[in-house]
């Protein structure tokens, strides 16, 4: 039997620090979630949470270049106008009505996507044609945590 040895390229990877560091600034100086920022430069939701460190994994020592270069793209300025760039709701109300089928409380949604529950209703019964970025990606993130946990908790049960 012959195995096979995968050689990784070390210049794939980088020193994951001073992206960590980027990470919890850009979150510091916006007032945004680590899974938001994340969710906006296109990384996982899982290489994010292990970048911010924490229980039950320790941080993670390096990264892809690629991962490295997508939060390096990201600036503050950016994530600012996530609050006044408008952006079609339907994929939001999608997200939300889901959520709330699954039945996660108003209240819960509101306070996940840094919104009213008004707003939240209207987005579930779908009738905004609009909604900042930002609370797209609140809504983005909300699922994708949602789907996470539904995943977890079968995978316990069986």
């Amino acid at each position: 039997m012959t195995r096979t040895v995968r050689i990784i390229d070390p210049a794939a990877w980088v020193d994951a620090a001073p992206f960590a560091a980027h990470l919890e600034r850009l979150c510091a100086g916006t007032g945004l979630p680590w899974q938001v920022v994340a969710a906006y430069a296109g990384v996982s939701q899982r290489a994010a949470a292990r970048l911010v460190g924490g229980r039950p994994r320790p941080r993670l020592r390096r990264i892809p270049r690629t991962v490295a270069q997508q939060l390096w793209s990201v600036t503050p300025e950016e994530l600012q106008r996530l609050r006044t760039t408008w952006v079609a709701a339907s994929p939001t109300c999608a997200r939300v009505a889901d959520l709330v089928g699954l039945g996660v409380p108003l209240a819960e949604l509101a306070d996940r996507l840094a919104c009213t529950q008004a707003l939240v209703a209207a987005l579930a019964d779908g009738t905004p044609a609009t909604v900042p970025a930002v609370t797209a990606l609140r809504a983005l993130v909300a699922v994708e945590a949602a789907n996470r946990d539904r995943t977890l908790d079968a995978l316990g049960a069986a």
